[in-house]
């Protein structure tokens, strides 16, 4: 008999190829099933060597890369820097001034409800 994987040959009445593991014997759907799996199983594994070999080939280019983009972007970012401190301080200003206009306003609308408050007061009594 005569593997249909490797085409090696071997006696009659064995399961598995004793070179390649095809199954060869039993039922046609188990025999199917098994080999499928035994080829897909491969096909991942030569997959990932694959994706593990190209990786590790365009590794010193993403290297190099990130270099350069480290390079080129540095001087603007610490040109950037004195305009988003001044921003910051610039925000931080004026959130603060939100935050006291909004303290007057609320102690004005207090003040004001508590005048009303009063009057409603007096003329209930």
């Amino acid at each position: 008999m005569e593997c249909p994987s490797c085409s090696t040959t071997f006696p009659d009445g064995v399961t598995f190829c004793p070179s390649c593991g095809w199954k060869v014997a039993g039922d046609p759907i188990d025999r199917a099933a098994h080999n499928l799996m035994r080829v897909s199983k491969e096909v991942l594994d030569t997959s990932l060597r694959f994706v593990e070999k190209s990786a590790k080939a365009i590794e010193p280019a993403v290297d190099r890369t990130v270099k350069k983009i480290e390079e080129v972007t540095k001087p603007v970012v610490e040109k950037a820097k004195p305009a988003v401190k001044q921003a910051a301080d610039a925000t931080a200003k004026a959130v603060d001034k939100g935050v006291k206009a909004g303290r007057k306003a609320a102690e004005k609308t207090a003040e004001a409800a508590e005048r009303a408050a009063k009057k409603i007061r007096k003329r209930i009594r």
